[in-house]
């Protein structure tokens, strides 16, 4: 996303480029959309999913409460490679998704090919944009941190094992003095960022003002 900002800002993309291609259906890729929207760029959305996949984060969001995010949904919807809806009645008209799509090679020539139902497709890209999600890689912890997870039988998976936290400090519960906030914790949205932020920060500011105090007092229990 910040490449794709910067880039536009640098007026180096517009509306006489060649498409940006942006492949995955989750909310970077709908930011990717929106930015990409909403500087007259030109975009490719090629997603695996099908739009009426349950599983789908934007059937997950209240309307009210993400109503960007319902538009680039609709648009994936109605404004398909496949779709007959005119240009003039579209959100975005230089917006066209590709569900139930992925992508088979990028050639040298910035040519993009590709694949969905018993069809191959190829179109010339100014930029491409993987935005799919990863597993988080805890490689510096004990075991890959699977212990810190709600089931630790299991890996840890922001989606599916969490790790378990307390809810009001962020802190590990079995690691006691290591904080985790974001998708390791299950919030996947970047403005719920603040509420773990504030959290932490709450947690560990209560905690130096008790060893500030232990110390003024000439206490020797310091946490």
């Amino acid at each position: 996303m910040p490449l794709l900002e910067e880039t536009t800002l640098r007026k180096k993309l517009d509306m006489t480029s060649d498409p940006v291609l942006i492949v995955g259906a989750g909310l970077s890729a709908a930011d990717a959309v929106l930015c990409a929207c909403n500087s007259n760029v030109k975009v490719l959305h090629v997603f695996r999913k099908s739009t009426s996949d349950p599983d789908l984060i934007f059937k997950q969001l209240p309307k009210t409460l993400y109503p960007e995010y319902h538009k680039v949904y609709h648009m994936m919807c109605s404004q398909s490679h496949s779709s007959s809806i005119a240009s003039s009645l579209s959100l975005f008209p230089d917006y066209t998704s590709f569900p139930e799509h992925c992508v088979v090679s990028f050639q040298p020539d910035m040519k993009c090919l590709l694949q969905g139902n018993n069809s191959l497709k190829a179109f010339k890209v100014s930029m491409v944009l993987v935005l799919i999600g990863t597993n988080p890689n805890l490689f510096f912890l004990k075991g890959q941190g699977q212990y810190l997870g709600l089931d630790p039988t299991k890996p840890v998976s922001c989606k599916q094992n969490p790790l378990d936290i307390e809810p009001y400090t962020f802190e590990c519960i079995k690691e006691p003095g290591l904080f985790a906030m974001g998708p390791l914790v299950g919030d996947n949205f970047v403005r719920f960022l603040k509420g773990g932020a504030l959290g932490i920060a709450s947690c560990l500011l209560k905690r130096y003002k008790k060893k500030e105090k232990l110390i003024s007092n000439g206490g020797n229990n310091i946490i």
